[in-house]
């Protein structure tokens, strides 16, 4: 058992892995469950025409888009369009993994 001390001291590592499995679960969400993966699609390839026409920063700059990452709003476009980028990588890395896993107890019985 951990002292009440020693347990406060580990909270901000508890919470750090939180973080990074409440991001992994949305990755998986967003990959696995058609009806989020197809609305998530929708909007990324809308945000890439906003990038591609040059209509993006004009978006974010009016308020018609507004993007949040860690709790800060986003007024960039290129940090934007990356972290769409990098939210795609990340998912279908996390989609991969989860599909690859072989649980035990849900293999069938021979």
């Amino acid at each position: 058992a951990l002292s009440m001390d020693a347990a406060m001291k580990e909270m901000p590592e508890i919470e750090r892995k939180y973080a990074l499995e409440c991001a992994e679960y949305d990755n998986v969400l967003f990959g696995i469950n058609d009806e989020f993966a197809a609305a998530g699609k929708l909007e990324q390839e809308q945000l890439a025409k906003l990038a591609d026409v040059g209509k993006l920063q004009a978006q974010l700059d009016s308020g018609a888009v507004v993007a949040i990452d860690g709790g800060a709003k986003v007024t960039s476009a290129d940090a934007l369009s990356k972290s769409v980028e990098d939210f795609e990588a990340g998912k279908d890395k996390a989609v991969d993994a989860v599909m690859a896993t072989k649980l035990p107890a849900l293999e069938k019985k021979k």
